[in-house]
């Protein structure tokens, strides 16, 4: 099942399901990395939460301060699953406020964000199922 969001000037994403992720309705079948202004494909491999590590978060690390998202949203595929404790305070340190939600809560929450014009990147890993 697919659920088809609203759209904007900046990056939204228009549907999600199982396997699929759609960026102003161009599919993606990777973990993806969003901002208002890009699409980052294959952003991570697989769905292991546990895996993460800094080097995922690079691309917004790497920005300057000023230009980084104020809020981070890590959907973390079918279920609500945190990362290591320690990588989400090494964020924080860094300036990356992470927020964890699962992948389909993460989905809408962007949106609504972006709409609300607020500096917001998601960080998604693909569902695997269609489990509501």
């Amino acid at each position: 099942m697919k659920f088809q969001l609203e759209t904007s000037e900046h990056n939204l994403i228009s549907h999600y399901g199982p396997g699929a992720l759609a960026v102003n309705g161009q599919e993606y079948h990777s973990n993806l990395l969003i901002t208002q202004d890009a699409v980052i494909e294959n952003w991570c491999d697989g769905n292991d939460v546990a895996a993460l590590s800094e080097q995922h978060f690079a691309p917004l690390l790497d920005m300057p301060p000023e230009d980084r998202p104020e809020i981070v949203l890590l959907g973390s595929g079918d279920n609500h699953v945190f990362p290591d404790m320690k990588l989400l305070v090494a964020l924080k340190r860094r300036g990356l406020i992470v927020e964890v939600m699962n992948t389909r809560a993460a989905c809408r929450t962007y949106s609504v964000l972006v709409s609300e014009y607020r500096s917001v990147a998601a960080a998604l890993i693909q569902l695997n199922s269609d489990a509501t």
